[in-house]
Formats: C-alpha cells, sequence, structure tokens
C-alpha cells in the first residue's frame, strides 16, 4: 500500500474519531487507545459504520469490538481494501476455464 493511501485511512480514520460526540480529546493518532478517548463498543459500531460507507467494505461486530487502537482500527480497514481489491481482481474460476482452453 502506498504511503497516500495509507495518510488517507489515517487521516479518515483519525478525524472520524475526533468528531465523535463522546470522545474525550482532539488529539489523536495511531497509539491512541479508545477506551482512554472514551470510545465505548457503540461509539466503535458507529465508527465502524461510518468507515464502511467511506470506504465501502464490510466489518463483522465481532472485529469492530475487537477494535482497542485507533492502530487496529486502520489495520482493519486496510486489509478490507486489500481484501475487496483482491475479489476484484481475481477473475471466477469460470473466466478461468474458458481462457485455459484457449
Amino acid at each position: 500500500m502506498d504511503d497516500t493511501h495509507q495518510s488517507l485511512v489515517e487521516e479518515t480514520v483519525c478525524e472520524f474519531i475526533r468528531t465523535n460526540p463522546s470522545a474525550k480529546s482532539s488529539q489523536v493518532d495511531l497509539a491512541s487507545n479508545l477506551a482512554e478517548l472514551n470510545i465505548d463498543s457503540l461509539e466503535k459500531l458507529s465508527i465502524g459504520m461510518d468507515l464502511e460507507d467511506k470506504f465501502e467494505i464490510e466489518f463483522s461486530d465481532e472485529e469492530i469490538e475487537a477494535f482497542m487502537t485507533v492502530s487496529d482500527i486502520v489495520d482493519a480497514v486496510d486489509l478490507a481494501i486489500a481484501a475487496k481489491a483482491l475479489s476484484i481482481a481475481t477473475p471466477s474460476a469460470e473466466s478461468g476455464q474458458h481462457s485455459a482452453a484457449g
């Protein structure tokens, strides 16, 4: 992943947390602990849904509950984006059969 993409993900995650009404601090970075920022499970779900909309990805509730730091969220977004790109780039088995036969 290039630096521009990484910066966009980090900036977006930090901004979503900073603008969350429950967040105790405007100082948010990768090392920030969500509990210390007053981000509880309901707020995690809200942030997770916002990120799903922004990046057109999906998280399970269990994945969102596992977020403990800002870095955890950034890593999860990066993985979801990479998985989405891989699924788009990977041809279906049917397409592969046609090209292999020729």
